[in-house]
């Protein structure tokens, strides 16, 4: 429940909902990279709202893992062929 709680925050911090594919994540995670890195807004306020790189990268960093945990528990699951 802890880790699902986890992964919920990080869809939201990315702004993405359940269901997300791995390649939606990731061009999402550069898209926001892009927008909120520090060499990218030096001279920008920071929007009120909008997430900090570091919690686009944490967010990012929690999906990736829940993923390949996912893809590794269906392996260890599956039937060998």
């Amino acid at each position: 429940a802890h880790t699902a709680a986890r992964g919920d925050a990080s869809l939201a911090v990315m702004g993405l909902s359940h269901g997300a594919s791995p390649t939606e994540v990731k061009l999402r995670f550069y898209e926001l990279a892009k927008l909120t890195h520090p060499d990218a807004v030096r001279d920008a306020p920071p929007t009120a709202g909008q997430p900090t790189f570091v919690e686009v990268l944490s967010a990012f960093e929690v999906l990736v893992a829940e993923e390949a945990a996912a893809a590794a528990s269906a392996g260890a699951t599956a039937p060998n062929a």
